[in-house]
């Protein structure tokens, strides 16, 4: 992840360039900005534990004079003016193991109310890929019933609707069909609700949908694919009741806002 993004943002032509950094972390990102030549960077952080963790980072690295940490959300920042003129760069890593959990869909309504004409928007996109899979395994770190003889279901109310963080290599799963891409993000553009079709490969029972992320920051890709070393899990979406199919069904995923996940056969 941070060669990927260290790359990135050494290809930039930085010069006389105002950055602004939506999550800042411990501050890392900004420190590579200034390093490569930004002219000033502006950082914003809600955490105040990390903003503070920042800034104390910030203030004993050479690049104090050309970075501002600030604790607050984005919008705070924007509405109050706190950026001098419209910033050349846009940056931030706000996302999940399913892309959405880290205030995803108010980031992009910030960056349209202060976007330049020829902005850079690191990322530039961000692909989630996923399939549908069988895994009780998964499935039931979500849910619990029967222990020690005793019925605990009642617990189950409070399971996880829309998706939680599993590392799914240290679980016996199947996929049941294709992985593919299935969602594309813009910080230009609304995200709407998804609805696509997929072909089931294999007789089973649909637990669920897993699903990654490829995050492109110009040309270098940080992913939390399966197959990959990430220190991101891959996110599982479980269905609200497992449902069994068989080789050639054609199924109607849905996605909603929230990132829950239903199908329909066809």
């Amino acid at each position: 992840r941070n060669d990927a993004i260290e790359n990135s943002i050494a290809s930039l032509d930085l010069d006389g360039k105002i950055v602004f950094e939506i999550g800042t972390g411990v501050g890392l990102i900004a420190l590579l900005f200034a390093r490569y030549g930004a002219e000033h960077v502006y950082t914003c952080e809600m955490n105040a534990n990390m903003a503070r963790i920042a800034h104390d980072t910030v203030a004993t690295s050479d690049f104090a004079d050309r970075i501002t940490v600030i604790h607050a959300a984005s919008r705070h920042v924007i509405e109050t003016g706190m950026l001098p003129r419209v910033p050349d760069i846009i940056f931030t890593e706000t996302v999940d193991c399913g892309v959405i959990g880290e205030g995803f869909y108010d980031i992009p309504e910030d960056i349209r109310s202060i976007v330049g004409p020829n902005p850079v928007i690191l990322p530039t996109r961000i692909e989630q890929s996923g399939a549908l899979i069988q895994s009780d395994a998964i499935r039931g770190l979500n849910e619990v019933h029967d222990v020690c003889g005793f019925d605990l279901s009642p617990i189950n109310r409070f399971s996880t609707r829309n998706y939680f963080p599993v590392r799914a290599p240290l679980h016996e799963f199947a996929l049941l069909t294709e992985a593919d891409v299935i969602r594309n993000y813009d910080y230009r553009s609304h995200v709407d609700n998804l609805c696509r079709t997929m072909t089931v490969i294999r007789d089973g029972v649909v637990h669920g949908l897993l699903s990654w992320f490829a995050l492109d920051f110009g040309g270098h890709i940080v992913s939390n694919s399966v197959h990959l070393d990430s220190h991101w899990h891959q996110a599982f979406h479980p269905l609200k009741t497992p449902t069994r199919v068989s080789e050639g069904d054609a199924l109607r995923l849905m996605l909603d806002y929230e990132g829950v996940a239903s199908i329909n056969r066809i």
